[in-house]
């Protein structure tokens, strides 16, 4: 009798604060937040996103608020589908969760948040609760806040109390360049929407340079360790600009830059491919060991 009576009392006060203005509903919470165990957010292709909320169940009122954007196909079910008794505050800002037994699933389809410009998808994304995100398969790499991210051999990435600009493009083009330096080629894939001019590696420098034909862009190089190892130094016209490493194996390793504008791009490493195999002075260096031993063991007789 007395959970019924607060769910009447309930009702009556979300209805009044449902037909309020949207902007005077943004500033009220109807209740204390719900507990959520997880929220999983998958995109398509096509940008179309799906968000499900896993609440944990609760003996009193409880809200959840959604994520930013239009909401459309919510459902608020319980694990074997049952329609939960609910409320929608301020035209879809949040939604109120009256005391039930079970968890509780809040599923809506979201649009007018993410948007394509220029070939990169793009998401202005916040929310306090822990996210999980599911990209489409064509998807290896995403960008946080211009930070790569790799995805391959993950189904998707975790983001904890998310404030960030989420960017992924879809089947960048791969733009392959060869080193050959001696007898040896260094294979080096560059993965952009950019323009690559002038390419070219200078050994006594440690160092690749090349031209970028349009800039703010994002630029993703993988380079043999073999060739020139890492941690880099990057200059754009001459200036140091912001970097990110991201090992991909022992052998290789993913650089990732964004310039600015068009312009010239040089990557300094701290050590280079020598003039001469890496082994010959190692194996002198062993001879001239073994040489000094056996020569002392001789002055000692």
């Amino acid at each position: 009798m007395f959970n019924l009576l607060k769910k009447i009392v309930a009702l009556i006060v979300i209805s009044v604060i449902c037909s309020m203005p949207q902007v005077f509903a943004q500033q009220i919470s109807f209740a204390p937040p719900a507990e959520q165990i997880s929220v999983s957010i998958t995109i398509s292709s096509e940008g179309d996103i799906q968000v499900v909320h896993l609440v944990k169940k609760s003996n009193n009122v409880k809200q959840v608020d959604t994520i930013s954007g239009t909401i459309t196909n919510l459902k608020v079910s319980d694990a074997n589908g049952n329609e939960i008794q609910h409320a929608v505050i301020g035209g879809n800002l949040g939604v109120t969760i009256f005391p039930t037994d079970e968890n509780i699933i809040i599923e809506y389809d979201l649009s007018d948040a993410l948007f394509l410009d220029e070939n990169v998808w793009k998401w202005d994304f916040f929310y306090p609760v822990s996210s999980q995100f599911y990209f489409p398969e064509e998807v290896d790499f995403v960008f946080a806040n211009e930070r790569l991210i790799s995805l391959k051999d993950a189904k998707g990435m975790n983001c904890h109390g998310c404030d960030m600009m989420l960017e992924y493009i879809i089947e960048e083009p791969v733009i392959f360049k060869e080193v050959t330096w001696e007898t040896k080629k260094f294979p080096i894939l560059i993965r952009t929407l950019d323009e690559i001019n002038s390419f070219s590696f200078d050994q006594p420098s440690r160092s690749i340079s090349f031209e970028t034909n349009e800039g703010n862009q994002f630029i993703i190089l993988e380079i043999p360790l073999e060739l020139l190892w890492n941690p880099y130094v990057v200059y754009f016209n001459d200036k140091k600009i912001p970097k990110h490493e991201f090992s991909k194996n022992d052998t290789h390793i993913w650089l990732n830059i964004k310039p600015e504008s068009a312009g010239k791009v040089k990557i300094i490493g701290t050590s280079v491919v020598p003039e001469f195999p890496i082994m010959v002075p190692l194996f002198l260096g062993i001879v001239i060991v073994i040489g000094l031993q056996f020569r002392n063991k001789i002055n000692l007789r």
